[in-house]
């Protein structure tokens, strides 16, 4: 998929993915401002702004569920190609000793990847994509040394909204990373899960692949109180249907 395409209807969140790399634009998230959730890749940030200008849609913002360079490559690129500030980069708090390079971020080896190979299965192979990440600059952390999307980005808490007028509820989301977050949307129960929940043969999955296994256990508990209708993996397909993390995989099974 190299179009962008609504997950319920037009007016909804749209989804554009390349392989497993998906990337999200909410046309209004409140005060009638677009939100981008993990603009990874920069032909994702590319896109996005071409479909930003075509629907006469100003002011966005992006937002990131955690530092990894998948989910952050393409900011960049997007605030050069929308005349973005970097207070319109929402990134979650928990990232914030990275950027000041007070702590190294911890990050899942191959061997935990391994673990979610049924999810690399579950969208259209794109070796295109692969190409573009892997010899992309360096933005964010995995494979290289860190870089910072932003220098001077919006820090979201726990609990709190991304902005003022927003509905979007910031969630701490540890496990597959430190810094892993995600975002609820209680009106439209729409959860935008970042790693921290993964979609594999039409289901959902807590996401096996982790840094800390008490910390995801802790996520997952937490997260199966929510009322979930529609959900916006960032990797894997998204899903839509009744109560969905009430039936989805646990992280223990893989």
């Amino acid at each position: 998929m190299s179009r962008w395409m609504p997950v319920v209807d037009a007016l909804g969140p749209q989804v554009r993915s390349r392989w497993v790399f998906n990337c999200y634009l909410i046309p209004d998230a409140g005060e009638g401002r677009p939100l981008l959730i993990d603009v990874g890749l920069r032909s994702h940030a590319a896109a996005a702004a071409q479909w930003l200008a075509q629907h006469h849609l100003s002011r966005p913002l992006v937002a990131a569920t955690h530092l990894h360079s998948d989910h952050v490559g393409g900011i960049p690129t997007l605030c050069n190609e929308c005349g973005m500030t970097d207070e319109s980069v929402l990134l979650p708090a928990r990232a914030q000793p990275y950027l000041d390079g007070s702590e190294t971020p911890r990050s899942p080896g191959l061997r935990e990847v391994a673990r979610i190979h049924p999810v690399f299965r579950s969208q259209r192979f794109s070796l295109g994509s692969l190409i573009e990440q892997a010899r992309g600059p360096q933005i964010g952390y995995g494979l290289r040394e860190m870089s910072a999307p932003a220098s001077s980005p919006t820090w979201l808490h726990d609990g709190e909204t991304m902005f003022s007028a927003g509905e979007w509820q910031v969630l701490s989301a540890p496990g597959h990373t430190d810094d892993s977050t995600a975002f609820y949307h209680e009106a439209s129960r729409t959860l935008a899960s970042g790693d921290a929940v993964l979609t594999a043969n039409g289901r959902a999955w807590f996401n096996p692949e982790y840094v800390d296994a008490a910390r995801s256990a802790e996520t997952e508990d937490r997260f199966r109180s929510l009322r979930v209708d529609v959900l916006l993996p960032g990797h894997g397909r998204p899903l839509v249907g009744r109560d969905l993390l009430a039936q989805a995989r646990s992280s223990k099974h893989r």
